[in-house]
């Protein structure tokens, strides 16, 4: 008997072509994790790109790994609508797509991407703290927590002006140089990232260079699409 699931919370992280009319929709939900399932005739409707960054009601239906949408609403307005701010978005959204596991439930996960679309709207706290909360809050739910608040020793606190290697197994190790290797860092930029939201404007270089590297590390070959894009728009921009 095919499986049905009515009216369940969801986001949209990612929508393909599929045959003539339809796509291939991947949605993030809280009960049932992350599902891949077909919406038929979405090609034709009008605001079917829309979808992306809108809370939603879905039910769907069917067996296996790939489902049938047989419900789509809007629960509320769309958080993202600037290009540049969507961007950021996509961003997000690969990031759930690459870490998290397919069908495997998270309120948690959920709940910290609504949040953080909604507080990417709202444009009032700097996006670059939002992205590090996003990577890190988001890291620890997919079992890749990282250590920030001491040494690998699990005792030793870790101290400003002092710089350390982080090891990926164990956490911090305090060096006697820095480094130009992303996991080669001040003890400031660990102690700032305790607290992303409330990060300062002279940490968040060394903040992003580091968290890259570690979700780099965790994604493995593949690159984010969405940092290509916005690399081109980079480049493309004039002096």
């Amino acid at each position: 008997m095919a499986k049905k699931v009515q009216l369940q919370p969801a986001y949209c992280m990612h929508a393909r072509p599929y045959r003539e009319s339809s796509q291939i929709v991947d949605m993030l939900t809280p009960d049932h994790g992350l599902i891949a399932a077909v919406h038929r005739g979405s090609r034709k409707q009008r605001g079917s790109t829309r979808l992306l960054f809108t809370p939603l009601l879905i039910s769907w239906s069917g067996n296996g790994e790939l489902f049938t949408l047989t419900h789509v609403e809007s629960e509320g307005a769309r958080h993202l609508d600037s290009p540049g701010i969507s961007i950021v978005g996509m961003y997000l959204n690969e990031l759930v797509l690459r870490l998290t596991p397919k069908l495997s439930p998270s309120q948690d996960i959920f709940d910290l991407y609504r949040n953080v679309v909604m507080a990417l709207g709202e444009n009032e706290i700097p996006c670059e703290n939002l992205l590090r909360l996003f990577e890190i809050k988001l890291l620890e739910m997919t079992g890749h927590g990282l250590l920030l608040d001491c040494e690998a020793d699990h005792e030793t606190e870790i101290q400003p002006h002092a710089v350390y290697r982080y090891d990926v197994e164990s956490g911090p190790v305090q060096v006697d140089r820095s480094g130009s290797a992303w996991n080669i860092l001040h003890g400031a930029t660990l102690i700032a990232l305790q607290s992303p939201l409330s990060m300062k404007h002279e940490s968040r270089s060394a903040a992003k260079k580091f968290m890259r590297g570690m979700i780099d590390l965790h994604l493995g070959h593949r690159p984010l699409r969405s940092r290509e894009i916005l690399q081109f728009i980079r480049t493309a921009q004039p002096d």
